[in-house]
């Protein structure tokens, strides 16, 4: 089988040898857990029609080879064909020209006020984000997705997109870009997510720093000029994997002028769960019925 044949391969059957099964459907597609990282929701939708994907909560999408870099990590197609056809059992025969990926609109009628949602504030203020804070960062955004009604928190970018969460959904309203908060400091905060932003606020880290919030380790190359121009630049990001090797590639970037701040919080996750084990626990309330 040649590569434009590989191309044809249904996602679905290919996720499937992946060990992925659909988790639910819509009009247009199939819903699955994302296949190259950790999710409690399943935000990754294919639409077996067109045969391409796109994942909500990373913001990428395409064919079937957009996905195996994914996987991968590979920027060679003929490396992400062999990838695919070592999974599909397949041979591998002539180069592949890979087609753009369109990314199709499917957020509609979007309303973006100011954060008023008592379930969206409750949701912040249980992850110890107070109303101040919550209203001065960020905004509500009403939409419709696939002919159902939602809101969730947004936090916009620096390309005018939003990150969106909500008790049950993360995911972001594309494109998927950075958040630059230039404050004029010449020290720079960075994080991986909105909401260690808002707890460095809660903790009085940012103290008037400039931030740049990543909204997703992949966005870290669209940083780089934005932060070559800060003499310090203090990193608040994971501790796990991701965020160990974002910091490693800003300190082969920067050098000495990067700071590693998550020694301020080693036992944790991250800088939101350090803010939570600092929160008193508060009894959990009733589940509204609203959409979310």
């Amino acid at each position: 089988m040649n590569i434009d044949a590989i191309r044809q391969i249904p996602l679905v059957d290919f996720l499937n040898h992946l060990g992925y099964q659909p988790t639910g459907r819509d009009s247009k597609g199939l819903w699955f857990y994302s296949p190259y990282r950790n999710e409690r929701k399943p935000s990754f939708h294919v639409n077996p029609r067109k045969n391409l994907w796109f994942d909500f909560g990373s913001g990428a999408g395409g064919d079937i080879f957009n996905l195996a870099g994914e996987l991968t990590g590979e920027t060679d197609f003929i490396k992400r064909a062999e990838f695919i056809a070592q999974k599909m059992q397949l041979p591998v025969e002539k180069p592949y020209k890979p087609v753009p990926f369109v990314e199709q609109p499917t957020f509609e009628n979007v309303e973006i006020s100011r954060l008023e949602s008592p379930i969206l504030l409750n949701y912040l203020a249980d992850r110890g984000i107070p109303r101040d804070i919550a209203q001065r960062y960020c905004v509500q955004v009403d939409y419709t997705l696939h002919g159902k009604r939602y809101y969730a928190i947004g936090f916009e970018n620096n390309a005018h997109g939003y990150e969106l969460r909500n008790p049950f959904f993360k995911g972001a309203y594309p494109p998927k870009n950075i958040t630059h908060i230039a404050n004029g400091n010449l020290r720079c905060n960075v994080f991986e997510g909105f909401i260690d932003f808002l707890s460095a606020e809660r903790l009085g880290y940012n103290d008037g720093n400039d931030s740049v919030v990543l909204n997703s380790v992949s966005n870290l190359n669209k940083a780089i000029p934005c932060l070559q121009h800060y003499p310090l630049v203090l990193c608040y990001l994971d501790n796990d994997v991701a965020g160990r090797a974002a910091l490693a590639k800003l300190q082969r970037e920067f050098g000495d002028k990067v700071a590693d701040k998550s020694s301020l919080y080693p036992q944790y996750k991250d800088l939101n769960d350090y803010l939570m084990s600092l929160t008193p626990k508060k009894s959990k309330s009733t589940k509204s019925k609203l959409k979310l």
